[in-house]
């Protein structure tokens, strides 16, 4: 009976730890569909920014391409990434540095993870 109770709690760990989003949104001859599902397990309170960033990205290139967007919050987001310190590149090895040294606001640095992640050839090799 205890090893039950140990599986169980130990999936409740991994279900509260993960921070889960998906774009909805409806093409141009009016279907409803579903893209950019995304998922971080790391720190809820970066996590949930990482997550906001990635949806907000695929809710601008899904206008681009002409779809509507149902949450268009996503679309007015301020999703500016600070500049990285002189003579430096983003990677995600130095974000962690920078918000470990409460240099760089949950939000910033989640921004940031979700921003190194879409990026090919960005952050760390």
């Amino acid at each position: 009976m205890k090893i039950q109770h140990f599986f169980t709690f130990l999936l409740f760990v991994l279900l509260v730890g993960c921070t889960t989003g998906r774009l909805e949104y409806v093409t141009k001859e009016g279907d409803k569909r579903t893209a950019c599902e995304t998922e971080y397990t790391w720190s809820p309170s970066v996590d949930k920014y990482a997550v906001e960033y990635v949806l907000s990205y695929c809710a601008k290139k899904a206008v681009e391409k002409g779809f509507i967007v149902i949450d268009r919050r996503l679309l007015t987001l301020d999703t500016t990434i600070p500049q990285p310190p002189k003579g430096k590149l983003w990677s995600h090895s130095l974000a962690k540095e920078l918000h470990d040294d409460n240099l760089l606001t949950d939000k910033e640095y989640g921004y940031l993870v979700g921003y190194l992640d879409l990026e090919p050839g960005e952050g760390d090799e």
